[in-house]
């Protein structure tokens, strides 16, 4: 199944890896994930599926943080074929 298009949507299927760090891999359940999704998804599309796929995460916009390939990325960044996405939040404390 290619996530993030419909059935009669004709564009190419992609294939990401997923790392959950931390929490996230406690909610989702899984440390790692390959996806197949449609070309042209962003990383804030991706959230939504993966919020859809996993209903015990939640990926609030601000508190989460995303790695394209090792670099921080925008909810806004176009994934690319193999990319390696890791999805992490910020800790601090004192």
């Amino acid at each position: 199944m290619v996530f993030g298009r419909s059935l009669h949507d004709k564009q190419a299927a992609m294939r990401i890896t997923i790392q959950f760090s931390s929490l996230f891999r406690i909610l989702a359940g899984v440390e790692r994930e390959v996806l197949d999704v449609a070309e042209g998804t962003t990383i804030d599309r991706l959230s939504s599926i993966l919020v859809q796929k996993y209903q015990n995460l939640s990926l609030e916009s601000g508190k989460t943080y995303f790695m394209i390939n090792g670099q921080i990325s925008t909810r806004k960044q176009v994934l690319a074929e193999g990319d390696q996405v890791r999805i992490f939040q910020l800790l601090a404390g004192g």
